[in-house]
């Protein structure tokens, strides 16, 4: 990634939630949005994801405005799509094709699979899967796909403590060339890794 490709909120308002006028800056890296329930954590995800228009205020990824270059940016959702007749993998495989220029190959998406303990689910429906594994399927399609921008919606509730190791592992090899914006209530396991923690309860 280009050092220049520096994520940028500006003023912004959301529409639901607390977040009023928050300017920050974050560059490659792991970055805690920490919050009470109902302040914004999910609302500023989707706003920078394209798919929640702020009140005001601007996004931009480098010189890019967003949602303009939402190829750029990939949001693992905290609860899985309505879809519970489609198959683990078909998901995986649409995610996929919505990022041609940065997803990853066979292998490293072999590697995450197996790692998250994935294999024996990549053929179920949806409907089928518990909570965890559905949670495991959306971080593995958004780290296969890859982009500068990766955001996570409280990617340790309901997995596994084997799975969460997993993840923060795989977490790690991506700091130093994509930015990653975390929103959690649980602080323990990113300790070590997070280069910055963006508290919604306080003015920034």
């Amino acid at each position: 990634m280009n050092e220049v490709d520096l994520l940028r909120l500006h003023a912004l308002t959301l529409p639901f939630g607390s977040v009023r006028e928050l300017s920050c800056t974050f560059g490659p890296g792991v970055h805690l949005v920490v919050g009470s329930n109902g302040i914004g954590k999910t609302s500023l995800l989707r706003a920078i994801a394209g798919a929640l228009p702020p009140s005001a205020g601007a996004i931009a990824l480098g010189d890019a405005p967003l949602p303009r270059c939402t190829e750029r940016v990939a949001l693992a959702p905290g609860v899985p799509p309505a879809l519970p007749w489609l198959r683990a993998g078909l998901l995986i495989d649409f995610v996929l094709s919505l990022y041609p220029t940065s997803r990853r190959d066979p292998g490293y998406r072999a590697q995450v699979l197996r790692q998250l303990h994935l294999g024996d689910a990549i053929d179920a429906p949806l409907g089928t899967l518990s909570a965890g594994m559905a949670k495991k399927l959306l971080l593995a399609a958004t780290l296969i796909a890859a982009p500068t921008v990766m955001l996570f919606d409280e990617p340790v509730n309901e997995i596994d403590a084997a799975s969460c190791d997993a993840l923060i592992a795989l977490l790690a090899d991506y700091r130093s060339d994509r930015i990653m914006l975390v929103a959690t209530h649980h602080l323990a396991p990113f300790r070590d890794l997070a280069a910055s923690t963006l508290a919604l309860d306080r003015p920034v």
